[in-house]
């Protein structure tokens, strides 16, 4: 049943990201590198500097025994500014050894420098509940983003 569930999470995440990528309003905008303890991520995303962006995230860890897992994030921005952003959303999950995860992400993107905002800096806490398992944690991500489009 478990396989099932990740397996239709799996393909909806892969239908939501080819209908985001046809839309030119909502193309990939940005690239991420995110880490937290043993596990990495490297993602890809529409415009932060929107009301609501989404990324797709997967999982990058040189642990064998990691299970190997792709990301959905669909955010609001709450608070903008010059300096940083306040985000909260939903994330979605699938890791192919049997586990699905729903998450809360709440996260600070930062962007120090003055005459480069295309850099930025991502503080990020998701509670997550694992639909296996029946329990919660709470991840903590640190990364960087690039924006590859110019901003107005």
């Amino acid at each position: 049943m478990i396989k099932k569930i990740a397996l239709f999470v799996f393909f909806a995440l892969v239908i939501s990201c080819s209908c985001v990528y046809a839309q030119s309003a909502l193309r990939p905008t940005f690239a991420g590198i995110y880490h937290s303890g043993l596990v990495g991520q490297v993602g890809i995303g529409t415009d932060i500097e929107k009301k609501h962006f989404g990324e797709l995230r997967f999982g990058a860890t040189d642990v064998l025994e990691a299970s190997f897992g792709i990301e959905g994030h669909f955010n609001r921005n709450i608070h903008q500014s010059d300096w940083f952003n306040f985000h909260a959303g939903l994330m979605l999950g699938v890791y192919f050894y049997d586990e699905a995860r729903i998450g809360i992400p709440l996260g600070f993107t930062i962007k120090p420098i003055e005459n480069h905002r295309n850099f930025a800096i991502l503080m990020e806490a998701t509670p997550n509940v694992f639909t296996m398992s029946s329990y919660f944690n709470l991840r903590a991500n640190l990364g960087i983003r690039y924006t590859f489009r110019s901003r107005d």
